[in-house]
């Protein structure tokens, strides 16, 4: 009951913050467009690699540097920077993207989907959430917390919350990115180009934001230390 419980939970937090938008959506869609549906679930088992090192990475006692100004600070104008070269790009090529066209006979043709999108996608699951300082922040803190509350009932306590709080992950991106894709009869050229270009910008509006965020968050340990 309480692993249940554990998973449970873990599920509804994780599903809050996917649902939320932000850079890991606009990545998901985007590369969707590129792709097809299955790139979601790719994008997403980068991003669960990723937690999963950090989980291990708490349990050994370093989730008080993931929330370390410092810390925080240096990856908020790094991952901003990645964040603008991503959006800069996706604003560029919008308009020579494409949504798969399904066949509605054979489902998509005789490649499976998961053929179609090369492997190199599951980086951009990683480093779009090492570019995010909120989302380290919230490991560090949040994620900690959680995570010591698993302990208490061992490996399979951990275990238990990581499924839990991925699921939600991967239902969720995976459901938005199958949606992107079977859009492809239905929406016009210009409005995905228009589309891909207001998920750029929204890339880069973050990557601004981040970089502002580390930038402060530095500049205020630099006062402090006189």
């Amino acid at each position: 009951m309480a692993l249940a419980l554990l998973f449970g939970s873990a599920f509804l937090i994780g599903l809050t913050g996917a649902a939320m938008p932000g850079p890991m959506l606009s990545v998901t869609l985007e590369r969707t467009a590129r792709y097809g549906w299955f790139a979601g679930p790719i994008i997403v088992l980068g991003h669960a690699l990723l937690e999963l090192a950090l989980i291990v990475a708490i349990i050994f006692g370093f989730g008080h540097i993931l929330s370390s100004q410092t810390f925080t600070g240096l990856f908020g104008i790094f991952g901003g920077a990645f964040l603008f070269w991503m959006g800069f790009g996706v604003v560029r090529d919008a308009a020579g993207v494409s949504l798969p066209k399904v066949d509605l006979a054979n489902h998509g043709g005789d490649q499976p989907p998961w053929r179609r999108v090369p492997m190199v996608t599951a980086l951009f699951g990683a480093t779009t959430s090492l570019s995010n300082p909120y989302w380290l922040l919230w490991w560090g803190s949040v994620g900690a917390g959680y995570v010591a509350i698993a302990l208490q009932l061992g490996f399979p306590g951990v275990l238990a919350f990581f499924l839990g709080h991925i699921s939600a992950d991967f239902g969720w991106y995976t459901l938005m990115a199958y949606l992107m894709d079977k859009s492809g009869n239905l929406l016009p050229q210009s409005v995905l180009t228009w589309l891909l270009r207001i998920l750029g910008l929204f890339l880069i509006i973050f990557a601004g934001y981040f970089v502002w965020t580390g930038a402060h968050n530095l500049l205020e340990l630099k006062i402090a230390g006189g």
